[in-house]
């Protein structure tokens, strides 16, 4: 309904995208609800040549290819705090009326396992992680890890220069 083609998205016939997929030309794609949808990784070259920041929300795997001197990305885990910290957030927001959505102790328990695992298995990708156990502080840390980043040089791989 709000999606407009050529503002946040741009829209290919199937058998297009298809085949992009098939040429490796997609970082990353799925399909919801019979549609399919990927990030084109010529999409996210365009912002970084322009020199603007593109910001991703991508999954591990696409770190991969995200990790190399074309990208040059700056890569920021957000990590699910402890169970306990997560249940009273939960609780807070649901309380405050910002969410109808009740998750249960198991949903919760997913969360926690699944940020773990990834920690786990792609921190060698990570520049910084922040743990969500507060939602104004989290956003802070990314603030000021986003200033230093425009204001002070950084380090990257040999391989990058």
């Amino acid at each position: 309904e709000d999606e407009k083609d050529g503002q946040a998205y741009k829209f290919v016939s199937r058998s297009e995208m298809e085949a992009d997929i098939k040429a490796g030309k997609y970082l990353e794609h799925g399909e919801y609800e019979g549609n399919l949808y990927g990030t084109k990784i010529d999409s996210i070259l365009e912002v970084v040549q322009t020199g603007r920041t593109c910001i991703l929300d991508v999954n591990p795997q696409a770190l991969k290819v995200l990790r190399t001197s074309e990208f040059m990305p700056y890569v920021v885990f957000i990590a699910a705090p402890e169970l306990e910290t997560l249940r009273a957030m939960h609780k807070a927001v649901v309380d405050a009326g910002i969410t109808t959505k009740l998750l249960t102790d198991s949903d919760l328990k997913k969360t926690v396992d699944e940020s773990a695992r990834i920690q786990r298995a792609y921190n060698h990708y990570f520049d910084l992680i922040i743990v969500n156990d507060n939602l104004d502080k989290a956003f802070e840390k990314l603030q000021t890890a986003i200033e230093k980043l425009r204001m002070e040089p950084q380090w990257v791989p040999i391989s990058w220069v």
